[in-house]
């Protein structure tokens, strides 16, 4: 009897170590073929951008102000692109579907994409269409950065995520007061016929109750004082010599009144924009940058120049972004082919104000580069969307 419950034992404290594991393995294979699924099922949009705008020449209107007026323009997309947002099980386990926005320059032009499933087309093409009646979406076939010569081994890229907490907002052409995108056009506006680069901005809704919930609590510790910087060695100072005085003459109590700290207005105004912030809908973004040219010592100064661009975004005291290179290239451009959004990526939130900073239609009275283009080169074109991305695959990785 002592032996079969020996047995037992043993069997349920195998289970507790091994159950875990393979629900975890599991729940991980069954992302990963989600991913591939969800990326397979994703069609391009080639994005052919309104005509020159007379706005500037019309009562004297300031440059600037037709500018914000431009940008402003892109909240009305994301605006309604948060309404796809779903509840449920599925959801939670596999993450909303996402779509994504596209910067390519290819052969010394420059092209705008949109890329989302194909259940969620209509939406995105009613979003871009309300918010830029004159801009008209074209689905087309895949289009393809990388270089038949230098191939993987001139390929470059990585990630772009943000240096604090997804409280913190960037700055936004609200704070800029210029379009930063222009900056962003013409770190594109050199590339040769040789070069390939891509900016790849994919977003999913973020669960309005959770994101601004975890926001607002950033705002309240940082009300309170309660500052993580501060633990330590100074708070291990502070309560020695607390101790230490305690033997010559009893502590006197702290007064409520200062048990509050007063804020400084920096403080404050840094606290009125996570609130701000919060006021708008979130998405959870993934930005990828990808570089290709004949050599590797030009594409990573094209990457360079890419992410250079994104210094704009840097707003003191608040949030920016970093750059991290791919330590594994061959994984990077498989992501970027097939759109991956890694299922734990929920560090990464931007308001809608953030996103039509970053990405809008551009008044091309303000495009830095002639070459802007809504026509796909024929030798880039591959027939069938499934085709072409699998093709790219086997030409980037033939060089392997």
């Amino acid at each position: 009897m002592a032996a079969f419950m020996f047995i037992i034992v043993i069997l349920i404290l195998a289970a507790i170590v091994v159950l875990p594991g393979l629900y975890v393995r599991s729940r991980r294979a069954s992302q990963e073929h989600k991913e591939y699924e969800r990326g397979l099922k994703m069609v391009s949009l080639l994005i052919h951008l309104p005509p020159v705008s007379d706005d500037t020449d019309l009562g004297g209107r300031d440059v600037r102000d037709v500018i914000d007026e431009n940008i402003s323009k892109a909240q009305v997309i994301y605006n309604i692109l948060a309404s796809t947002f779903q509840k449920g099980w599925k959801n939670r386990r596999y993450g909303q579907r996402h779509f994504g926005f596209e910067v390519v320059g290819s052969q010394g032009f420059v092209y705008f994409y949109a890329t989302v499933p194909a259940s969620l087309k209509d939406v995105v093409t009613q979003a871009v269409v309300s918010a830029y009646p004159s801009a008209r979406l074209e689905e087309v076939d895949g289009h393809n950065i990388f270089s038949p010569v230098g191939k993987i081994t001139a390929t470059t890229g990585g990630e772009l995520t943000l240096k604090e907490s997804y409280a913190y907002p960037i700055a936004t052409y609200q704070d800029l007061k210029r379009d930063a995108m222009q900056s962003l056009l013409n770190s594109l506006s050199t590339l040769g016929k040789e070069d390939g680069v891509a900016i790849q901005i994919l977003m999913r809704p973020a669960d309005p109750a959770v994101w601004r919930k975890s926001a607002h609590a950033v705002a309240g510790k940082k009300r309170k004082g309660n500052d993580n910087s501060a633990v330590g060695i100074e708070r291990i100072v502070s309560v020695l010599k607390q101790f230490a005085i305690a033997f010559v003459k009893p502590i006197e109590p702290e007064d409520k009144k200062d048990s509050k700290p007063e804020l400084s207005n920096l403080d404050q105004a840094v606290l009125d924009a996570i609130d701000d912030k919060t006021r708008h809908p979130g998405y959870e973004v993934c930005i990828r940058v990808v570089a290709s040219s004949n050599i590797s010592q030009r594409s990573q100064a094209i990457l360079g120049n890419v992410v250079a661009a994104f210094a704009l975004f840097d707003a003191p005291w608040k949030n920016g972004f970093k750059f991290t290179p791919s330590k594994d290239v061959e994984k990077l451009v498989t992501s970027y082919i097939l759109r991956f959004f890694p299922q734990r990526n929920k560090d990464n939130i931007l308001n809608s104000i953030e996103l039509a900073t970053i990405f809008h239609f551009p008044d091309q009275r303000s495009i830095p580069t002639p070459n802007l283009s809504a026509k796909i080169p024929n030798k880039l074109m591959v027939r069938g969307t499934f085709r072409s991305r699998v093709c790219c695959l086997d030409t980037m990785y033939s060089a392997v």
